[in-house]
This record gives C-alpha cells, structure tokens and sequence, in this order.
C-alpha cells in the first residue's frame, strides 16, 4: 500500500517523535497541532516538515517499489474480477456467487479479496504477498455508520438533483445522532465519495451515457474540485538559450506541464535540454505532488504555490513517454486514474493545450524568441540575442505563473485561477466547508524511485548489467544463485527491478525489501568517469563504429567516452550540438546536487546527531544506503 499522509481534522500525527492531534489549518501550507499529553500546547508546523518526519512512515509498508511486476499483474488481474462488486453499494451474497462461478473462484476467495481490498483500498494489497501492505490498526467506522453513509450517498448524491456536500453531510450527521453514533469527519464523506466509479456518477448523477468501449462519458468528465483532474503534455520552448559559460547559443528547451483541469492552476512543471521521456514526466509530477517551498527558496521568488499533493485522475496524450509501464504501474500504487485522451476528441486534452499557448505568448517577449512562426519572427535574430540560461528561465517561468499568470482572470472559469483554486478548498454558498489539505506520499526518497525509470534485469555473479555497463555490490550476493542451485530448483528466482536516474547512471537502485531500504550499486570499477545516459548512448554509438567481430564490454564504452572527451576539447570551438550537451549536464548536476542536499539536510533534522558518529551512513562496503524507515 501506498502510505500516504491526509490532514484530517482530529487525525492524529507525529512531529519530532511527539503525537499531536490536528486541530486546523491556517494556511494551506501549514497545521495547527496540539499535544495528546501534558501540556498539550499547540505549535504551527510546515506540511514539509510533516512529510520528513520518519515517525509518518509506517516501517514495514510494501510500496510499488517494492511489489514484483508479476505480483502486481496478479493483484490487477484480482481486482478486475472483485471490482465489479465494489460498485454494488448493498452488495448481496447472491452477487458475489455470481462473480465467484463467472471467474471459477471459490465464494471464500472472493469474500477474502474483497475484505483485504476494502482495508487497505491499493490494488497492490491483492497481491500474493501481503505482509507489507500496511493499514493494520488504522481506526474504522461503526458498520451502522457505514450503512447510513452508503444509503445516503445512493440517496442525494448518486441523483440528478446533484444535492451539494454540505445537505449530504448534515443528512448523515442527523441520521448519525438519531442512533446516538459519532458522526464521522466531513473529509471521510467527501473522501467516500471521491472513491466512487466514474461510470457510476456519470450515470446517476449526472445523466450521461457511458461509452462503454472507452470507459468514458461522452463528454469531459465532470471537475468538482481541485485536482480531480490534471492534464500533462509537452511542447518545445520558443525561446533559444544559451550555456552558462559562454554565453553561446544551444538551442530551444523542452518543456513539461501539468495543469489542475478545475482551476487552471499550474500544478507542476519540468524545463530540460532534453526530448521528452517517461523521466520528463516523471520529474514533472515529482514538481507538481511535492509542497513547491523549496523551490520557491531555490530561486528566492516572492510568492504563494499552494498547489500539491495526489491528484485523483491523469489525463494524457498517447505518446510512448506517457504509456511506459512505469507510469502505469505508479499511477495504479497511488490509485490514479490514467486516463488517455481518445482519438480526434480534443476536448480531452483542451486545457493543458491552452495554458501552453498561452505560456507560450508570454515567452515571445523573452530575449533570443523564435516567436510562434517564421513570419511573425521577421528579421529577428533569434540566436544573436539569446541571453537566458536554462537556470534563468526556470527562475522567469516560476516567478510568471506565481505572481501572473495564477492572478490573471481566465477566460473558461471567469476568475483567476488562484480565486478559483481557494473556491473549490473553501466551497461557496451552500457548500461553504471547512478546508481540506491534499493527501502526499510520506516518503519523499521513495516517491522520487517510484518515479524513475525503472528496469528488470538478473544478477549474475559478476553483477548487474545495463546497456553493457555492469554495476557490483557484495550486498548483490544475496540474490546470486549459483548454476547447481539453479537446476535443483529453477523456482528460485534472481530478477531484481532497478532503478536509474538518467542524469547519472555511475549508479543504480535496488530495492531490498529485507532491511526495507534502497541499495545504492555502482559501476563494478569504480574508478571509471560518471556519465549521463546521454553521453552513454553516444559512446555505445561510437564503440559500436569502432569494435567488430565481437560483443561490446563495458571498457569499450568507457574508452569511447574518452575519445569523445578528447574531440571536444581539441576542438577550437565548440558546435552548438556540444554546448547544449555541456549545458544540459551541468543543469542535470546542480538539481541533484540540490535534491541530496535536500535529502541531507531532512535526515539531519529528523535523525540524532552523535558525537561520535559521522553524519554520512554506509554499509559494511562503503557503498551509500538511504535509510528510509
């Protein structure tokens, strides 16, 4: 299960290894606490400083990262049997005897899936294994609480008149109190309800057909409140940069976006020199689900971004980039749903396409702007006044959607989309409600995996090999199984899932779900050069040019990066080509340098500091091991 924080009003939390009730939100980027014991004072605590705290983190949870990919394709294949069940709200003995003969299962097998499914609410919970799916001692509802919800949510919201939260939360509270019960927190309703199937609110509530070959109604589902929907797309920058060094041209930028569909608000964003990947979209929405304070600190931009958390539905074109099974797998983990846009309905993809034009418009005043087209450029010379480096821009960009474009009125909504964003958190009218803060990942370490790119390879007794680079750990031994073993019982299996970050690929992670931590395995010689996954490809193409009759070895990559090295600098001057490889690198450099410093920087205020004990932990190898329990 995906171990997730929600900021509910009485829910009770750690900070600094002390337990706190939540009592309120002052702003939305901050909780009011107050102490379970005496004194019980209460303190302003930052969401950032929540999510860090290591006490948030239940220990033993069995994430995405760590489920197989054939325990997952199990638990899927699960939950396509059970799921038409879950949509059937007075759900009958009869009806999950129909489901158990339709699939050859035993009544008790689907009973258990469905128990197991309604505990832990992640599609990985169904998988074989389960003794990490955490949600064990979590506080449930009185089964008559649970009734009066479901029947008052078949009632009033589950109708055409579309009756607002509010009448549907009083109609629980007063039914609730007739039977002397505890009522439960409006964020449960509210919650319960956002759980509801697409097709079945399309139906019921809003009296539309479903087409049921797509799964989708007719029409742009409908967008009640901040993040039910976010759309992410690509396009390429009209802006041509320069490196940082020289001040020389290197080309256009690529530019990733997601954009909250009910507010307009920019809901994250990734600038990068390079083509768009599932890694563009990944760090994109690693932007886009994280609280935005340090990178409001990174650049010292004056503002609110108050947009973060898990959104409840992706919308996404068809590209190789969006439909990697990476993307699929933690979307599934996190129960979003990934929707892709169907072909020639463009009202699908509408909102994310405009707010990118507009951006768009608003880069033509940049310096070095190709403008939208060749006539509108004219005699402007693109390249000879290009002035912004990639830094640059990303500090114009944050500063433009902040404090301009969140605060322009937008033509679709008829308010600016920061007044439309504290409209759906507050409610008006009727539906006026306390606010509520979005549900984030407890682990940042872990989301920042679940959203790299990962590979399934089999450790061999000389390690891991990944495009003819092999990486070593002796912590790699544990999974080496030698040929005699292998015969005996070819059941054992050695298939790890590794992940790669395409900005440094001298390392890998493997996920031990043993001592519950990542592994950090590097290249089997240490002592070869870090690279890119850029700068790979190259070299694997000019050892490829100059190595015949024979299979490729990591030496010959290395040598060829070196010749490669060499060309450059015996060139004397650099082609544009090379300058935005250079540029691209040192960008890619300094954000992991920040994001370790980040990661540092957390554990030391969360972990004690011994006197006697240095900051940085490793294991008995001497190899990097980031704890994340």
């Amino acid at each position: 299960m995906a171990n997730v924080i929600s900021f509910d009003i009485d829910s009770k939390i750690f900070y600094q290894d002390v337990e706190y009730v939540i009592k309120g939100y002052p702003s939305l980027s901050e909780v009011l606490l107050k102490k379970l014991n005496k004194p019980y004072n209460e303190k302003i605590v930052k969401v950032n400083d929540l999510i860090s705290d290591p006490k948030n983190i239940k220990k033993r949870t069995k994430e995405l990262v760590d489920t197989e990919q054939k325990e997952l394709n199990k638990a899927s294949e699960r939950f396509k049997i059970i799921e038409p069940l879950l949509d059937i709200e007075n759900r009958t003995a009869n009806d999950v005897q129909k489901v158990a003969k339709k699939n050859k299962k035993g009544i008790a097998t689907i009973y258990r899936w469905l128990n197991t499914y309604e505990q832990y609410k992640t599609i990985s919970s169904l998988a074989s294994r389960r003794e990490f799916c955490g949600g064990k001692g979590k506080s449930r509802l009185d089964e008559s609480v649970n009734t009066i919800i479901n029947s008052v949510i078949e009632e009033m919201y589950l109708h055409k008149q579309q009756y607002p939260l509010q009448d549907i939360y009083e109609q629980i509270v007063y039914k609730c109190q007739n039977i002397e019960l505890k009522a439960p927190a409006k964020n449960t309703i509210r919650n319960r309800i956002n759980a509801l199937h697409p097709k079945i609110i399309a139906k019921y509530r809003n009296g539309i057909r479903v087409n049921e070959t797509r799964g989708m109604p007719n029409k742009f589902p409908d967008v009640k409140m901040p993040l039910d929907i976010i759309q992410i797309d690509h396009t390429k920058v009209d802006v041509i940069l320069v490196d940082e060094e020289n001040r020389e041209p290197i080309g256009r930028p690529f530019i990733t976006v997601a954009i909250d569909v009910y507010s307009r608000m920019m809901y994250g964003f990734y600038i990068s020199l390079e083509a768009p990947s599932y890694f563009s979209v990944g760090q994109c929405l690693l932007n886009a689900i994280l609280p935005k304070d340090e990178l409001l600190a990174k650049y010292k931009v004056e503002g609110e971004y108050p947009v973060y958390g898990l959104p409840r539905k992706v919308h996404m074109d068809n590209g190789k980039d969006f439909t990697s099974i990476s993307l699929r797998n933690f979307c599934q983990e996190f129960r979003i749903e990934d929707r892709y846009r169907p072909v020639a309905r463009p009202e699908f993809g509408g909102a994310v396409e405009r707010v990118l034009g507009t951006y768009m418009k608003k880069m033509h005043v940049l310096p070095g702007t190709t403008r939208s087209n060749i006539f509108k450029k004219g005699s402007y010379d693109s390249e000879a006044e290009a002035a912004m480096t990639i830094d640059e821009l990303e500090e114009w960009y944050l500063d433009f959607v902040i404090n301009v474009y969140h605060k322009t009125e937008h033509s679709s909504i008829f308010m600016t989309p920061e007044e439309k964003f504290y409209q759906g958190l507050y409610g008006v009218g009727k539906e006026k409600s306390i606010p509520f803060l979005p549900t984030v990942p407890t682990n940042t370490l872990k989301l920042r995996m679940a959203l790299l790119p990962q590979i399934k390879r089999t450790v061999q007794k000389n390690g891991i090999t990944i495009d003819y680079i092999t990486y070593f750990s002796e912590s790699l031994r544990k999974w080496i199984i030698p040929s005699q073993y292998k015969k005996l019982k070819p059941e054992l299996k050695n298939e790890v899932i590794c992940r790669r970050d395409p900005r440094d690929i001298s390392k890998i992670y493997v996920y031990d779900e043993d001592i519950n931590e990542y592994i950090t395995i590097p290249y089997a010689d240490i002592r070869k050069p870090q690279m890119n996954l850029s700068e790979l490809r190259e070299a694997i193409s000019e050892a490829k040019r100059q190595v015949t009759g024979r299979e490729l070895e990591p030496h010959d990559i290395f040598e060829a990066k070196e010749r490669l090295r060499q060309k450059v600098e015996a060139a004397k001057r650099e082609k544009k080509s090379v300058r935005r490889k250079k540029s691209s690198k040192r960008h890619q450099e300094k954000t992991l340098k920040m994001e370790k410093e980040q990661i540092d920087y957390k554990e030391t205020q969360t972990q004690p500091i011994h006197l006697d004990s240095s900051v940085k932990e490793e294991d008995d190898d001497g190899y990097d091991i980031y704890p994340i329990g």
